[in-house]
């Protein structure tokens, strides 16, 4: 049977003003409706999507989140995961911008750890807004833990945060890849960015079909450039630049490619 597939980001292109549009809900109902396949790609770990899944009444046949580094089916089943080394993420924390960082953020399968979390940190918001999951632990606490997906830090401005993410990979690119994500740097194994994501997606459940990509930031451009995706019309002009082509919306690309 053929079917196509598409992948949007979620904060900043589906998910938008802290709604998803009911447009766009309809548009996702009539794509899987015709037999296609739809899921985010999203930089947060899972944990904390599904209380908006729930409002939304949003329904996904995939999930690929900490920006490619785990993949769910659309039953919530782990289908492909990878896992930081620890060692580096105690070199990490050493580092003076960790320090400085809103949150120092560890994503498992389970929940989000944080060993340390400043007043202006986007969890908190998060945790009090979407009930999302957050537990504090000890620096120590970290070596008991189980698979460790992503590390997440957070900045003032982008500018901090891109600082960060090349001094990261200028140390640890050997094992590890920090991308800046607006005022966030986000830690996943070497290799790994949402591009991988989608093509490890298509790999496990041996779909053929045709990927249809959109986002918005700049840790969606390795899925923009593999697969020739789209963008969305708020989205920033460097993102528009490496775009195929722009979309008002996630369900205007959806109701363009559907038949």
């Amino acid at each position: 049977m053929s079917f196509k597939i598409a992948a949007s980001d979620f904060d900043g292109t589906l998910f938008r003003n802290r709604q998803i549009s009911e447009e766009d809900l309809t548009a996702i109902k009539n794509w899987r409706s015709a037999g296609n396949k739809f899921g985010i790609v999203s930089g947060r770990a899972y944990t904390m999507l599904p209380s908006h899944f729930q409002k939304f009444n949003l329904k996904l046949d995939f999930a690929i989140c900490d920006n490619g580094a785990i993949i769910y089916d659309g039953d919530e089943k782990i289908v492909y995961e990878t896992e930081l080394p620890k060692e580096i993420l105690f070199e990490i924390i050493k580092e003076p911008f960790a320090e400085e960082s809103l949150h120092v953020a560890f994503e498992t399968s389970e929940t989000v750890y944080c060993t340390s979390i400043k007043p202006a940190s986007w969890l908190l918001r998060e945790k009090e807004g979407w009930q999302s999951p957050l537990i504090m632990i000890e620096v120590a606490q970290i070596a008991s833990l189980s698979k460790i997906n992503q590390m997440a830090l957070a900045f003032q401005s982008p500018e901090e945060a891109f600082a960060a993410a090349e001094k990261l990979n200028q140390k640890f690119g050997e094992y590890i890849f920090a991308q800046k994500n607006t005022h966030s740097v986000d830690i996943v194994v070497a290799g790994v960015n949402k591009g991988s994501g989608v093509e490890n997606l298509l790999r496990v459940n041996n779909w053929s079909g045709k990927a249809y990509v959109i986002g918005d930031e700049s840790n969606d451009l390795p899925m923009i450039r593999k697969f020739g995706g789209f963008t969305v019309s708020t989205a920033k002009d460097f993102v528009k630049h490496e775009a195929t082509k722009v979309f008002d919306s996630v369900g205007a690309m959806l109701n363009n490619y559907c038949f």
